[in-house]
C-alpha cells in the first residue's frame, strides 16, 4: 500500500512538474490592427510557432489611432506588435515606445536594405532609425478601362497606353479630345486627387522644415494642372469613395484611375467583379506611391522576442511574403520576394496582365521623400482645399494660398506660417 501511494505521489510530482514546464514554455503576444489582413500573417506564424499564443485584435475605424496612442503613453495594456497606416506613422515614429530595430539584438538594417527605397525612408524615424516595418508594396500605377482604351486610342496595350500618356500635356489633350467624341459621357480622370497624388511624390521637402510652413514647387504645380484638367474637360469631378466614383468603374465612363497596388485589391475586384478582364495597367507621367501599413514594437513590452520574430516574418521572411503574393495576389515591400515569383503572377481581372512585373519596375522609379508628425494632417488640409478649388469653390489661386495658410496656422499655432506664394 506505502508502494503504491509512493508511485502515485511521483506521479502527481511529475504531472506538476510537467505543468511547470509548460507553463515556462508557452509564451505570448498581443497584436493589434487597424486592418484584418493580418490575420494571414498570424495564421503562418502560428504554424511556425506553436507553441505561442497569439492575441490577435483587429480595431477598425477612427477609435484605433487614439486607443494606441492611449496604450504607449500610459502602458496600460499596450501591445506587444501594433500597425500603423503611413498617413499617421510619422506622429509615432520618434516616440521612445517604438523599439529601435537596427541594431542588436535585431541587426535589422541588412533585412530593411531588400525593401525598395521609398519604403525604407518611411520605416526610419527623424534619426534614421529602423523602427517600422512594412510588408506592403503601395508603388501606383494608371488603371484603365480596355474597352475605352480600344475605342478612344487604338489599343489597350499596356505599354502603347504608357506612351501615350507620359505626360500631364498628353493626357490633358486626350481629355479633351475623348469629352468631345464621347459627347461628354467619358471622363480621362475621376478627380484632381488622381493629379494632387502624383505630384506628391515629386516634392523636395516635407511640409514643415525646422518649425516654419514650406510649400514645395510640386506643390504649387498642382493647381496649374487642375487648371488644366478643368479647361480640357478632363475631369469628371467624382468624390473618392463615393458611391458615384465606384459607379464610374463599373458603368466605364472614365478611362484612368491612377492609384496604388492595393487598388486592385481593394476596390476594384471587390467593388466591380463583373468588369473582370476589362482593366489593363499602365505607367503615367510619373512613379508614385500611395497609403501603406507598417508594424512596430513596443519598447516596454516582455516578449520583445517573439515579437520580433512576427515582425521579421512579415516584412523579411521571402518565403512567407512570396506566399502571401501568391496566395492573395499581394504586391509585398521586398524586392527579393516580388523578384521571386513576378514570372508566376498573372491577373485574371487585368485580362492576364503580369502586374508584378510592371510594379517591380515602377517601384524602382518611386522617388524617396522625407515626411514630418505635420505631413498627414497638413496634407489633409492640402487635398480637401484642392477639391474645393477644382469645383470652382475657391477662385484664384491666390485665394487658395490664403485659406491653406490660415487653416495651417490655426490647426498648428506652434508653426511659423508666412510662406511666400
Amino acid at each position: 500500500m506505502k508502494k503504491i501511494s509512493v508511485l502515485f505521489l511521483m506521479f502527481l510530482a511529475c504531472l506538476i512538474i510537467a505543468a511547470c514546464q509548460s507553463g515556462e514554455e508557452q509564451k505570448e503576444i498581443t497584436i493589434w490592427s487597424f486592418t484584418d489582413e493580418g490575420e494571414y500573417a498570424v495564421e503562418a506564424f502560428k504554424e511556425k510557432h506553436p507553441d505561442v499564443k497569439v492575441n490577435f485584435e483587429f480595431i477598425p475605424g477612427n477609435q484605433y489611432e487614439t486607443k494606441l496612442r492611449s496604450a504607449l503613453a500610459t502602458g496600460i495594456r499596450a501591445p506587444d506588435v501594433f500597425a500603423l497606416e503611413a498617413a499617421y506613422l510619422r506622429k509615432f515614429i520618434d516616440h521612445p515606445s517604438l523599439e529601435s530595430l537596427s541594431d542588436a539584438p535585431y541587426n535589422a538594417e541588412e533585412l530593411a536594405a531588400d525593401h525598395y527605397d521609398y519604403i525604407q525612408e518611411l520605416e526610419r524615424d527623424s534619426d534614421g532609425v529602423l523602427k517600422a516595418v512594412a510588408y506592403q508594396g503601395t508603388t501606383g500605377g494608371f488603371y484603365f478601362r480596355r474597352d475605352l482604351a480600344e475605342e478612344y486610342l487604338g489599343t489597350s496595350d499596356p505599354e502603347e497606353v504608357s506612351a501615350l500618356i507620359s505626360t500631364w500635356d498628353d493626357i490633358f489633350e486626350l481629355g479633351q479630345r475623348i469629352y468631345e467624341e464621347s459627347d461628354g459621357t467619358v471622363r480621362v480622370l475621376p478627380n484632381q486627387s488622381a493629379i494632387g497624388d502624383i505630384q506628391d511624390a515629386k516634392i523636395e521637402q516635407p511640409w514643415v522644415v525646422d518649425n516654419e510652413l514650406v510649400i514645395d514647387q510640386a506643390k504649387k504645380d498642382s493647381l496649374d494642372l487642375i487648371d488644366q484638367a478643368i479647361e480640357s474637360n478632363s475631369l469628371a469631378m467624382l468624390d473618392s469613395w463615393s458611391p458615384g466614383w465606384v459607379a464610374s468603374m463599373q458603368q466605364g465612363s472614365v478611362l484612368f484611375y491612377p492609384a496604388p497596388s492595393w487598388f486592385l485589391n481593394h476596390v476594384l475586384q471587390s467593388n466591380t467583379p463583373e468588369t473582370s478582364g476589362q482593366w489593363g495597367l499602365a505607367s503615367g507621367p510619373a512613379a508614385f506611391s500611395g497609403g501603406g501599413t507598417f508594424y512596430s514594437i513596443y519598447s516596454d513590452g516582455d516578449n520583445k522576442d517573439i515579437a520580433w520574430e512576427f515582425v521579421k516574418q512579415y516584412g523579411f521572411d521571402v518565403e512567407f511574403l512570396q506566399n502571401l503574393a501568391k496566395d492573395e495576389e499581394y504586391y509585398t515591400s521586398h524586392r527579393v520576394a516580388n523578384d521571386g515569383v513576378a514570372n508566376e503572377i498573372a491577373s485574371e481581372f487585368l485580362a492576364g496582365q503580369n502586374y508584378f512585373e510592371f510594379f517591380n519596375q515602377e517601384s524602382e522609379k518611386v522617388d524617396a521623400v522625407a515626411r514630418t508628425a505635420f505631413d498627414g494632417d497638413i496634407g489633409d488640409i492640402y487635398g480637401n482645399l484642392l477639391g474645393s478649388y477644382a469645383r470652382g469653390n475657391i477662385k484664384s489661386k491666390d485665394e487658395f494660398w490664403e485659406r491653406f495658410k490660415r487653416e495651417v496656422q490655426n490647426y498648428f499655432p506652434e508653426l511659423t506660417v508666412n510662406e511666400e506664394v
